[in-house]
Protein backbone atom coordinates (compact mmCIF):
# COMPACT_ATOMS: atom_id res chain seq x y z
CA UNK A 1 0.00 0.00 0.00
CA UNK A 2 2.53 2.73 0.87
CA UNK A 3 5.95 0.89 -0.73
CA UNK A 4 5.38 2.04 -4.53
CA UNK A 5 4.54 5.82 -3.32
CA UNK A 6 7.76 5.76 -1.16
CA UNK A 7 10.12 4.44 -3.86
CA UNK A 8 8.46 6.99 -6.10
CA UNK A 9 9.84 9.73 -3.34
CA UNK A 10 12.74 8.19 -2.98
CA UNK A 11 13.69 7.62 -6.93
CA UNK A 12 12.22 11.02 -8.20
CA UNK A 13 12.73 13.25 -5.08
CA UNK A 14 9.90 15.46 -5.97
CA UNK A 15 8.06 17.54 -3.84
CA UNK A 16 4.54 16.79 -5.32
CA UNK A 17 5.55 12.79 -4.16
CA UNK A 18 6.14 14.24 -0.65
CA UNK A 19 2.47 15.72 -0.75
CA UNK A 20 0.78 12.66 -1.91
CA UNK A 21 2.65 10.35 0.82
CA UNK A 22 2.55 12.44 4.00
CA UNK A 23 -0.76 14.22 5.70
CA UNK A 24 -0.27 18.20 5.82
CA UNK A 25 1.16 17.75 9.63
CA UNK A 26 2.92 14.57 9.32
CA UNK A 27 6.12 14.16 11.33
CA UNK A 28 9.41 12.49 10.30
CA UNK A 29 11.61 10.99 12.66
CA UNK A 30 14.93 10.01 11.58
CA UNK A 31 17.13 8.07 12.93
CA UNK A 32 20.57 8.09 11.50
CA UNK A 33 23.98 7.50 13.09
CA UNK A 34 24.66 8.67 15.72
CA UNK A 35 21.73 11.66 15.62
CA UNK A 36 18.01 12.13 15.42
CA UNK A 37 16.17 14.31 14.37
CA UNK A 38 12.49 15.62 13.41
CA UNK A 39 10.71 17.33 10.62
CA UNK A 40 6.94 18.13 10.71
CA UNK A 41 4.75 19.10 8.45
CA UNK A 42 4.87 18.37 4.40
CA UNK A 43 6.73 21.58 3.88
CA UNK A 44 9.79 20.72 6.66
CA UNK A 45 9.66 17.05 5.23
CA UNK A 46 10.30 18.22 1.84
CA UNK A 47 13.46 20.15 2.17
CA UNK A 48 14.51 17.40 4.19
CA UNK A 49 13.96 15.15 1.36
CA UNK A 50 15.68 17.65 -1.06
CA UNK A 51 18.60 17.74 1.29
CA UNK A 52 19.29 14.34 1.26
CA UNK A 53 18.88 14.01 -2.71
CA UNK A 54 20.86 16.85 -3.29
CA UNK A 55 23.31 14.93 -5.29
CA UNK A 56 20.62 12.84 -7.06
CA UNK A 57 17.71 10.83 -6.33
CA UNK A 58 17.98 7.34 -4.73
CA UNK A 59 18.42 3.72 -6.62
CA UNK A 60 15.81 1.48 -4.30
CA UNK A 61 17.17 -2.20 -4.98
CA UNK A 62 14.48 -3.47 -2.82
CA UNK A 63 11.44 -3.48 -0.76
CA UNK A 64 9.53 -5.49 1.28
CA UNK A 65 6.19 -4.05 2.86
CA UNK A 66 4.39 -5.46 5.87
CA UNK A 67 0.84 -4.38 6.23
CA UNK A 68 -0.21 -3.60 9.84
CA UNK A 69 -3.74 -2.06 11.19
CA UNK A 70 -2.18 1.00 12.03
CA UNK A 71 -0.15 1.55 9.08
CA UNK A 72 2.70 -0.80 7.43
CA UNK A 73 6.57 -1.10 7.83
CA UNK A 74 9.08 -1.25 5.36
CA UNK A 75 13.02 -2.28 5.22
CA UNK A 76 14.45 -0.81 2.22
CA UNK A 77 17.70 -0.99 0.43
CA UNK A 78 18.83 1.53 -1.84
CA UNK A 79 21.99 3.43 -3.68
CA UNK A 80 22.74 7.00 -3.31
CA UNK A 81 24.27 9.46 -4.81
CA UNK A 82 27.10 10.70 -2.29
CA UNK A 83 28.80 14.11 -3.19
CA UNK A 84 32.07 12.35 -5.30
CA UNK A 85 29.49 10.83 -7.66
CA UNK A 86 30.16 7.39 -6.15
CA UNK A 87 26.56 5.55 -5.17
CA UNK A 88 26.81 4.19 -1.67
CA UNK A 89 24.67 1.42 0.06
CA UNK A 90 22.19 1.50 2.56
CA UNK A 91 19.48 -0.13 4.30
CA UNK A 92 16.63 1.57 6.12
CA UNK A 93 13.42 0.47 8.25
CA UNK A 94 10.43 2.58 7.75
CA UNK A 95 7.53 2.38 10.55
CA UNK A 96 4.63 4.23 8.99
CA UNK A 97 1.23 5.19 10.80
CA UNK A 98 -1.32 6.11 8.59
CA UNK A 99 -5.05 7.46 8.54
CA UNK A 100 -6.45 6.66 5.98
CA UNK A 101 -3.69 7.21 2.53
CA UNK A 102 -1.63 9.23 4.09
CA UNK A 103 1.33 8.96 6.67
CA UNK A 104 0.74 10.93 9.69
CA UNK A 105 4.11 9.33 11.77
CA UNK A 106 6.86 8.08 9.75
CA UNK A 107 9.78 7.14 12.14
CA UNK A 108 13.09 5.71 9.81
CA UNK A 109 15.78 4.14 11.23
CA UNK A 110 19.19 4.15 8.47
CA UNK A 111 22.53 2.16 8.49
CA UNK A 112 23.89 5.32 6.96
CA UNK A 113 25.19 5.40 3.59
CA UNK A 114 28.63 2.82 3.08
CA UNK A 115 31.19 3.47 1.00
CA UNK A 116 32.34 0.39 -1.20
CA UNK A 117 35.51 -0.38 1.18
CA UNK A 118 32.91 -0.63 3.77
CA UNK A 119 30.85 -2.43 2.02
CA UNK A 120 33.18 -4.75 0.44
CA UNK A 121 34.50 -5.13 4.33
CA UNK A 122 31.05 -6.31 5.07
CA UNK A 123 30.85 -8.90 2.65
CA UNK A 124 33.95 -10.33 3.55
CA UNK A 125 33.61 -10.78 7.60
CA UNK A 126 30.07 -10.80 7.84
CA UNK A 127 28.54 -13.00 4.96
CA UNK A 128 24.69 -12.38 5.07
CA UNK A 129 22.75 -16.35 5.33
CA UNK A 130 19.28 -14.60 3.53
CA UNK A 131 19.46 -12.23 1.21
Amino acid sequence: MFADRLRKLLETADRAAVEEFYAPDALLDANVPMWRFQRKGTEEIADQYAEWTSAGPFQVLGMLERETPWGAVIEEEQREPAEDGTLQYARQIHVLVSEGDKVVRHVMYCTGPWDAATEARQKAEAPMVEP
